[in-house]
């Protein structure tokens, strides 16, 4: 079971990646924010380890990083339990 969910994990990895890093793009050239920032600020993870790289990262806006990861903490707590009541359903069925 677990070789056959594999690609489908790696896939879901890849275009998590993929999505954030062209949200990145888009906010580096809407906003004007350096490239990095913008990644750090959209990628996915904990927001401890993205403090901490921010915090190493040299010419890193880290109260913008640190805004936008607690946003989106925030949209996953208030959206996160309605997408997986959605999720269960759809696959009950």
């Amino acid at each position: 079971h677990a070789a056959r969910a594999l690609p489908h994990i790696i896939a879901s990895i890849v275009a998590l990646i993929a999505f954030c890093g062209g949200l990145a793009f888009m906010i580096s050239h809407l906003l004007g924010i350096d490239p990095l920032t913008a990644y750090l600020a959209t990628s996915p993870g904990g927001m401890d380890s993205i403090a901490i790289i921010a915090a190493a990262a040299q010419n890193v806006d880290i109260s913008f990083v640190m805004a936008l990861q607690s946003a989106r903490f925030l949209i996953v707590l208030l959206i996160g339990p309605s997408v997986a009541r959605l999720v269960a359903r759809s696959v009950r069925q």
